[in-house]
Order: C-alpha cells, then sequence, then structure tokens
C-alpha cells in the first residue's frame, strides 16, 4: 500500500509536470494540465523550478521537457526525503478566477475593472477624498466595479 509518508513508495498514478519549450529561453511549467501561473521559466532556472515543484507533490514525478526541435527527454524526480520531525511545505495556492458580466459597454471600449478596498462619505460640499496606502494589497473582498471608458456605463457587483 502506498503511503505518502514512504518516500520509497510509488504512486499507481505518477503526477506529471511537462516543461514545454516556447523559446531558446523561455519555457512553460505544466503539472498535471494545469499551467503554472509565474512568467514563463528560464533554462537557468528550470531545474530549481521542477525541483520545487517535486518537493511541494511529495511523490516521485514523471517529468517531460519537450524541446523545440520536437524531441521530448523524460525522467522520473524522486523527492528528496524530508525527515519525519519537518513540516511538508505547502503548495502554493493556485490561481481563483471569478468572473463578472455586465451589459451597456459599447462594443470594443476599454473597460476599467475596480476593487472596492473601502467606502467613504461625501462631505457637505459633495466632495469626497479617499488615502490609500501604496503598500496595500488589493484583494476581492467586497465590490468590484466595471467602469465604461467611453459609454460611462457603470456595475457595481458583489464578489460573493
Amino acid at each position: 500500500m502506498w503511503r505518502k509518508s514512504d518516500p520509497e513508495a510509488v504512486p499507481a498514478v505518477l503526477p506529471l509536470i511537462i516543461a514545454e519549450v516556447i523559446s531558446e529561453e523561455h519555457i512553460v511549467l505544466t503539472v498535471n494540465g494545469q499551467r503554472i501561473p509565474a512568467a514563463p521559466t528560464t533554462r537557468d532556472e528550470l531545474g530549481r523550478a521542477i525541483g520545487e515543484l517535486v518537493t511541494r507533490l511529495h511523490s516521485p514525478t514523471r517529468v517531460e521537457v519537450h524541446e523545440l526541435d520536437g524531441s521530448v527527454w523524460a525522467d522520473i524526480i524522486t523527492p528528496v526525503a524530508v525527515p519525519g520531525d519537518a513540516p511538508i511545505p505547502p503548495a502554493a495556492p493556485g490561481p481563483v478566477l471569478v468572473e463578472f458580466t455586465s451589459e451597456g459597454f459599447v462594443p470594443g471600449e476599454d473597460v476599467a475593472i475596480a476593487l472596492v478596498l473601502r467606502h467613504t462619505s461625501a462631505g457637505g460640499n459633495g466632495t469626497a477624498r479617499a488615502l490609500v496606502d501604496r503598500a496595500e494589497k488589493a484583494t476581492v473582498t467586497g465590490e468590484v466595479i466595471l467602469l465604461g471608458r467611453i459609454s460611462g456605463t457603470l456595475s457595481i457587483q458583489r464578489a460573493d
């Protein structure tokens, strides 16, 4: 029986990392068919990137390199044994896509997408002021605004 705690065990189906060479210096990585969202990897970074992925998978992993000339190089990489007391590093969270749609925009116009960080109130003369910390990380936690730059169409939507 295969157990994750046994570094010598091999699962019935190996995880698959594909490194696809798209130019002389750029390589796109996929894990089990899911593209890694980071920018393309260079040849100099390939070994480190594959090593990190295999460590996260914590399993022997089939690695294929698809070269520009059509040749394919394959190997099975075994993760470095992690001592029993050491925690296994958590897998990096993948992207979570949320779709927002609205009508009333001019075909082809630029539509601004704004994440609402917080709200403020207008003063007695109708003006509003907002202070934003440039170091603040924007996250989809409340509302999203779609604003048509030509039509002026405005759509405010909850990000639930």
